[in-house]
Parts: structure tokens; sequence; C-alpha cells
């Protein structure tokens, strides 16, 4: 359709799309409220992006999800089970390497 004035392409809205506030809720059009700490960045112990599957801890320290498994059930690696999924934190796993010695001094017996 055009304006008779200005010839120009003037869109009529469909009659489906929404012509007033009154159809949507009144949260949809809320302001967000600022937050109060944005120059630091939040990082809650519960991350989402902290918890690992067992294949990727496996992944990350070069072993098979089989040996991953195993640490769990010996319970030298901490493991969480939401559902049947086994998640490990990523700060578990790190505590896991810090605190484990040193073999390099076994290894001297060793055989290959």
């Amino acid at each position: 359709m055009f304006d008779k004035n200005t010839k120009k392409l003037v869109r009529v809205p469909a009659a489906s799309t929404l012509d007033s506030s009154q159809d949507l809720p009144s949260w949809v059009y809320a302001k967000p409220e600022p937050m109060a700490h944005a120059a630091t960045p939040q990082v809650s112990a519960d991350n989402p992006a902290d918890l690992l599957t067992r294949s990727e801890v496996a992944r990350y320290l070069r072993v098979s999800d089989r040996t991953v498994s195993r640490l769990i059930r010996k319970g030298q690696l901490p493991a969480s089970r939401i559902g049947r999924a086994v998640r490990i934190r990523q700060s578990d796993l790190l505590e896991m390497l810090n605190g484990q010695s040193s073999i390099s001094a076994s290894l001297g017996a060793c055989r290959e």
C-alpha cells in the first residue's frame, strides 16, 4: 500500500500481529535491574561450566574412560551423579592432580 502524499510504501500490520501491549504480560516490558557488581564477574561454586563429563576428564588426563571410572569408584576423584550422568568439578580434578605425589622415584625400579 502506498501513502498518497509521499508515494512511499507503507507497511500495514497483519491482523495476527499484536497491536497493543495488553496482549502480553507486563513482565515482558519490564526493564532488567542493573547489576550491583557489574565490574567484577561473579563465579559461583555451582558454575555449570565447571562441571566435566567422564570423557572430558579422560581426554584432559589422556587416559581411558574406564580409568576415570576406576578413580571415581576408588574415591580418588570426587564426582556427582545427576540422574544417570556422572559429573566431575574441574576444581576437584585440579585438586586431585595437585595432591598426588610424583611417581618418578618409583619409575626408576620399573623395567620397560
